[in-house]
């Protein structure tokens, strides 16, 4: 909110016209500045990034130093909701989608990496915190797992990216115990 505003008040004192092509420009802004701004003041060994944008449910676009990367969440899946399955999304796939952009949007997180650096659609895979990374507050701060928790998403393995695999099966199967979210009446 505070860099928005700084924005807005950028704009004002050199009376820049607010049109859609400014403000656009003025929010691609915000992002780099807010990306650049967290990436001075965080000595971590993660990528400290702002989500731009929610492509779906396990998927989204981190501003990381003023580039934009888009995201897929190692080790979890959600049901499609984009592209081939706009019109027609895979049951609760937009409810994963909408609660993802819900919680992510606009959020400052850590990028944490396993094996591999990317998959084979040139996404980077990582775990997505949001907060610094902490191992004993997995289920409340990392949300590949909150996404397993709450029941937007199943677990989905691929080796070599397995570091969290056996706490992820354990979270999912307590959702479906617990018939949260894709899991309700099954």
């Amino acid at each position: 909110m505070f860099f928005s505003i700084v924005a807005l008040a950028f704009m004002l004192f050199f009376n820049v016209d607010v049109n859609d092509k400014n403000v656009n420009t003025a929010l691609e802004l915000v992002q780099t500045v807010k990306s650049f701004f967290y990436s001075l003041t965080e000595d971590t060994e993660y990528e400290v990034g702002v989500v731009s944008r929610v492509v779906d449910g396990d998927t989204v676009v981190v501003t990381v130093n003023g580039k934009e990367k888009k995201v897929r969440l190692i080790g979890v899946n959600t049901p499609e909701s984009v592209g081939r399955y706009a019109k027609n999304p895979q049951p609760y796939g937009k409810e994963a989608s909408t609660y993802t952009k819900n919680k992510l949007h606009d959020k400052k997180v850590y990028l944490e990496k396993d094996v591999s650096d990317t998959d084979k659609y040139n996404r980077i895979l990582r775990y997505v915190w949001l907060e610094e990374p902490n191992k004993y507050k997995i289920e409340d701060t990392m949300f590949n797992a909150i996404l397993l928790k709450e029941g937007y998403a199943n677990v989905m393995t691929y080796p070599p990216d397995v570091k969290y695999s056996k706490i992820f099966v354990k979270i999912e199967k307590k959702a479906r115990d617990n018939n949260k979210g894709l899991w309700k009446n099954k």
